[in-house]
């Protein structure tokens, strides 16, 4: 066979040894130019993952404040502990409607316009549903925070995810999480601490909002929204819902993973909400401890 008519191979393409997944990630950050380590992330990057940290804090902030001060809202609407369940209830709902919603919204129109648009929304609802006087309507304005927070915790992973790769994705990944519960904990505080310096449980319900105005701004002029699948150099392409659905149900890792959590929403998510009330009842059934619930 004649040499010359022979094409060149111009392939740059390079073999991965036994299919390990550290070589695969080493040899797509080379390709690349992705950072490898946390000193060679950029000033804007770490900006942008700070400030989804800040926000995903003071979500949690808002979701748990009620729960620090969820006697004072029984006495005020005159509920049982029925009802004050169904306000979480309401909330767990609306954000299991809109979630995947948003999460389809996401892959396809701007991520900075939405996550704006959700933080605004539980922002205002939050703090108009503090000056809510009835039980209908209090408990439809946690509907509203939820849809608002749902555009925002589905949405928020899929930008550090568009930033980095390997282990670096992995360690931004896990400051954005750890917010959770950090925010959640501060949510009993700011609650029940705000309520009590203002003689007024529904103060508690005031601090968030106006974090959250600063988040806005920070998401509009500051946050950095990457291009989707920047991070593995791949243009992706949207698909209809459908495909996405049968995706992920052909998905065995992403159902089960999914199963599991559900079962973890569940026994955390009320023991959360329930948590303050436990700990008082605990405390109050020790033989020689008396305590005091502060009136506002």
């Amino acid at each position: 066979m004649d040499q010359n008519s022979i094409t060149p191979n111009t392939s740059n393409q390079q073999l991965v040894i036994n299919g390990d997944n550290d070589s695969a990630t080493a040899l797509l950050q080379e390709r690349q130019g992705r950072r490898n380590t946390l000193r060679e992330v950029s000033f804007k990057e770490y900006m942008t993952v700070g400030i989804l940290c800040f926000i995903n804090l003071i979500n949690y902030m808002d979701r748990f404040t009620i729960a620090g001060v969820l006697d004072d809202v029984k006495k005020e609407f005159e509920i049982g502990d029925d009802l004050a369940g169904l306000l979480q209830t309401v909330f767990v709902v609306a954000y299991m409607v809109f979630a995947p919603i948003f999460g389809y919204l996401g892959d396809r129109y701007s991520r900075r316009t939405i996550m704006a648009f959700g933080v605004a929304l539980w922002c205002l609802t939050t703090f108009i549903g503090s000056y809510i006087s009835t039980f209908g309507m209090f408990a439809f304005f946690r509907g509203l925070v939820g849809v608002g927070e749902a555009s925002y915790s589905t949405i928020a992973p899929t930008i550090i995810s568009d930033l980095f790769v390997g282990n670096v994705r992995t360690k931004m990944l896990a400051f954005f999480y750890f917010a959770i519960p950090v925010g959640s904990g501060f949510g009993y505080i700011v609650g029940s601490e705000a309520g009590a310096a203002a003689h007024n449980w529904r103060w508690g319900l005031r601090v968030t909002p106006f974090l959250g105005v600063v988040a806005v701004a920070l998401i509009v002029w500051v946050m950095e929204d990457p291009e989707r699948g920047q991070a593995e150099d791949s243009h992706m392409k949207p698909t209809s819902y459908r495909d996405d659905i049968r995706s992920l149900i052909r998905n065995p890792s992403f159902m089960l993973s999914s199963l599991a959590f559900t079962c973890v929403a569940f026994v955390t998510g009320a023991l959360a909400w329930w948590g303050p009330q436990f700990i008082y009842l605990g405390l109050t059934l020790q033989p020689g401890v008396d305590i005091k619930l502060e009136k506002y």
